[in-house]
């Protein structure tokens, strides 16, 4: 099957047809801007402060508790990508069931989508904790 290293980091990737089960701690709306002297996004509050960095753009920094990291983990979206998102959250609080993070290439770029799945396999294997506990 080979290895699933890249689903367990900070900033998830998974490849095409790969999952991530994950559950929402919180989402905020940052100005993303890419510096190339330390080969990292860093993300603002206003456009002023990332003037002279590069790829300056408006995202949503989604923080989610990553199964398969037994942490937190971050996604940035794009303002479709979270419409998306907050929809199938809404099904989640309705319905109940299991938030899956995957993403497809569509073009020349990758972009995130979230399934919601039944869960009612998971619910006979697992402990229950709270997930205050485990952050």
């Amino acid at each position: 099957m080979g290895s699933t290293k890249h689903l367990s980091l900070l900033y998830p990737k998974p490849r095409e047809g790969e999952e991530i089960p994950v559950q929402l701690i919180d989402m905020e709306k940052k100005i993303a801007a890419w510096s190339p002297e330390i080969r990292k996004t860093l993300y603002f509050e206003a456009f002023e402060q990332a003037e002279g960095l590069k790829r300056i753009r408006e995202v949503f920094v989604l923080r989610v508790y990553n199964w398969y990291r037994d942490g937190q983990s971050i996604i940035e979206l794009t303002n479709d990508e979270r419409m998306q998102f907050e929809d199938i959250f809404n099904k989640f609080l309705l319905y109940r069931g299991e938030i899956r993070y995957r993403r497809k290439k569509e073009g020349r770029r990758y972009k995130n989508y979230f399934v919601l799945v039944d869960d009612s396999y998971s619910k006979k294997n697992v402990n229950e904790w709270l997930l205050a506990e485990r952050l």
